[in-house]
Parts: C-alpha cells; structure tokens; sequence
C-alpha cells in the first residue's frame, strides 16, 4: 500500500477507530494517542510485508481494541502503583509522628525520674533498665528484697500520680 492508499485509509477509518477507543477509554487525549500508535503499527507492519489481512479496517479495530486494553492495564498497574506509594507515605508519617510522640513520652518520663531519690533511681534503674531481679538489685546494693519493693512502688506511685491525667 502507497502514501496515498493508506491516507484515504485513515482518512476513511479514523473516526471508527476513535469512537471505538473512546468507548473503551473514556479520555479523548488517551483515545486519539492509541488510534495514533494503531494506525502507526499498521503502517509498520504493511512496509515490511509482515501484514496478510483480507480486511484491513478489521484489523485496524482488532488492533485498536488491543491497544485500548493495554493502555488501561497500564493505568490500572500506575493506579495500584500510586496507591501503593501513598499508603506508604501516609505510613511513615503516622510512624513519624507516633515517634515523635513516643519520644515526647519518653522525655516526660526521664525528667519524672530526676525527681525521685538517687537510691530510688538507682533501684529503678537497675530494675527496669538492666532488667535485674528484686533479689539481685537487693545483693548488688546490700538491702533487703522488700526494700527494694518498697522503693519500686514509691517510684510508681509517684510516676502514677505525675502522670495521672496523660497518657504514656
């Protein structure tokens, strides 16, 4: 087929092919891009003798059709894609934020043991941080277990009166 064959082809096809496009796409931008790349492929396979159709204006449809599906299978792995990314975004800001409260928690409790006792703050230390049983903390500061009970639940009296009214 010559340059002017396969203009009064397009010439006659283009509308169907549009319409068709649009039918499937529902965006004109998107529909005129793939009648554009059918008839591109077309053309292409025509030139190189690789196109044995009795009815070219149904392939061009086929073609068309196929084309239409492909771009919406993009669109539809772009959409997932881009969802995806910000559900992640919207993730890391949650996890920013609930870090950022975390460690506002964390400081408000830090500054709440400054106020105890260096005895008491040392038993709590020892308990809470190093993860030392009462018998073991009682051995290493050579008091009795239930001192170091006693001491425990002063601190979390204390740190239960301080932070009455907020959430750790």
């Amino acid at each position: 087929m010559e340059h002017k064959q396969f203009e009064t082809f397009f010439r006659a096809n283009y509308n169907k092919a549009f319409f068709l496009a649009l039918r499937l796409l529902h965006d004109e931008e998107a529909s005129r891009d793939v009648v554009a790349d059918s008839f591109e492929k077309v053309w292409g396979r025509m030139e190189g003798n690789k196109l044995n159709v009795n009815n070219l204006d149904a392939y061009l449809l086929v073609v068309v059709r196929n084309m239409a599906l492909e771009w919406l299978r993009k669109m539809e792995l772009h959409d997932r894609y881009a969802k995806m990314e910000l559900h992640h975004q919207e993730r890391a800001c949650i996890d920013q934020q609930t870090l950022t409260e975390r460690e506002q928690r964390m400081a408000a409790l830090m500054a709440a043991l400054e106020e105890l006792t260096p005895r008491t703050q040392t038993i709590v230390n020892l308990c809470y941080v190093e993860r030392k049983k009462y018998r073991e903390v009682a051995e290493e500061l050579g008091i009795s277990e239930s001192a170091v009970k006693k001491h425990i639940m002063q601190a979390l009296s204390f740190l239960r009166q301080k932070f009455k009214n907020s959430v750790i």
